[in-house]
């Protein structure tokens, strides 16, 4: 080693910075592969004209940059910087460079509405083209919103929510039994929880395969005449917490003792079941409801109600209970699209601007999963994006070119080889129409 190179000493290392094709990021090979099996980039260019201008970067280069940042573990467009500076990472995604973060939320903000539209366009091809590997034969949405703080209300729509907090309050629809985000949608924080529903289930609708058992799964934000009779025009099973308005409780109440049976899977829980029509609607529904024991500040005790309203016919009282519960599963999902992705504090002052970060954001969510689905190992169906950030993607690696052949060098005491050699054969015989 020159000792001219040598720039310092820590421990008994001395530290030198030389041209050597590197990457942090190794696994990103596989997952690149998948997208270009998939036709991200072709899709998004075909279907996006965000730039005025034809030169330079295509839309497919600039978003699949802002992808590949938040599945690495980027939070910021500061952190596009790191992958700038790793062009073994760069050569893993076929990429002569990836935007500086300036020229990244310039891009983001060209977006308006109609190129949000697009994007959303782009979503639903994508999905067109998974659907047929997708095995299975019923869809659960999952509908629910969150929000999403900002700690700013200087951002377009970045406004106080139900529960103080400053920020935006999208709205989500997840397939259960795929772990696929079918649609999401951008509001500002102060919406309520309900608004442009019926919009966005006639949206969501539109990504569901026409084959599948169609079921939906909401909380009491959801509980209406028009999202249950819109289920029923649609052919979907619901189920949806109700609220609890006083006569509905006074009829609950007023059930005989008999009525109740134990729920098993919680503890000191009872179910029961009874008909009833909410003023309004056009007919008396199934309720269940799980009541269990709580006590009050003062000591006394007194039935605290879980209800749900359903069109369930086939299940029991107590296995309605359980499967609509399953629905707080979604919170997890939420969480991770917001905090595994990066997605907690979008990176612009415009509003059309983050709703396309959001987009992108379900994109990066949606490969992942789909990568996941059909290309890892059985053991990783239920991983975290940390798990395979940790596991696969973020992985030290050495790119060699020689005798006009590529090769990444990767460590044997890599305690991960085994996932490679059963991604590498997936891929080899995945291929989308």
């Amino acid at each position: 080693m020159n000792r001219k190179k040598v720039v310092g000493k820590v421990g008994k290392f001395n530290i030198c910075f030389r041209s050597e094709r590197l990457t942090s990021h190794a696994g990103t090979v596989l997952l690149h592969d998948f997208a270009q099996r998939l036709g991200v980039a072709r899709l998004l260019d075909e279907e996006l004209r965000v730039k005025v201008r034809e030169r330079g970067y295509g839309e497919g280069h600039a978003i699949g940059g802002l992808v590949y940042n938040l599945i690495v573990g980027g939070e910021h467009l500061s952190d596009l910087e790191v992958v700038r500076g790793d062009p073994g990472t760069q050569e893993l995604l076929e990429a002569e460079t990836i935007l500086a973060p300036t020229t990244a939320g310039e891009f983001l903000r060209k977006f308006d509405i109609g190129d949000v539209h697009d994007l959303q366009r782009v979503h639903r091809r994508l999905q067109q083209h998974v659907r047929p590997h997708q095995q299975a034969t019923t869809c659960t949405i999952d509908l629910d919103s969150s929000i999403y703080e900002q700690a700013s209300s200087s951002k377009e729509g970045s406004t106080k929510a139900y529960n103080g907090e400053v920020g935006y309050h999208p709205l989500f629809a997840f397939w259960a039994e795929e772990r696929e985000l079918l649609f999401s949608h951008l509001r500002r924080g102060s919406a309520h929880t309900a608004r442009n529903v019926g919009w966005f289930l006639r949206e969501t609708r539109k990504r569901v395969p026409d084959t599948a058992v169609k079921k939906l799964r909401a909380d009491s934000g959801f509980y209406s005449k028009a999202v249950v009779e819109w289920c029923e025009v649609e052919g979907f099973t619901f189920t949806i917490t109700a609220d609890q308005t006083a006569p509905l409780l006074e009829t609950i109440r007023a059930l005989p003792e008999r009525c109740w049976h134990p729920v098993p899977e919680y503890d000191l829980a009872e179910v029961a079941e009874l008909r009833y029509q909410p003023t309004g609607w056009s007919q008396p529904y199934r309720y269940v409801v799980k009541r269990e024991v709580a006590e009050t500040k003062a000591g006394e005790l007194y039935w605290k109600y879980h209800v749900t309203v359903t069109t369930e016919e086939g299940l029991s009282a107590r296995e309605v209970v359980v499967w609509h519960l399953q629905h707080a599963a979604m919170e997890n999902a939420i969480k991770e699209h917001k905090s595994g992705f990066g997605l907690e504090k979008l990176p612009t002052q415009k509003f059309h601007a983050n709703w396309a970060s959001l987009l992108i954001g379900q994109l990066a969510f949606n490969l992942v999963a789909w990568f996941t689905r059909w290309v890892l190992p059985a053991s990783y169906q239920r991983a975290t994006i940390k798990t395979i950030r940790h596991h696969l993607l973020n992985l030290a690696g050495k790119i060699v070119h020689t005798a006009r052949r590529c090769f990444l060098m990767i460590s044997d005491q890599y305690r991960y080889q085994a996932v490679w050699h059963v991604a590498m054969q997936r891929l080899a015989h995945l291929q989308f129409g």
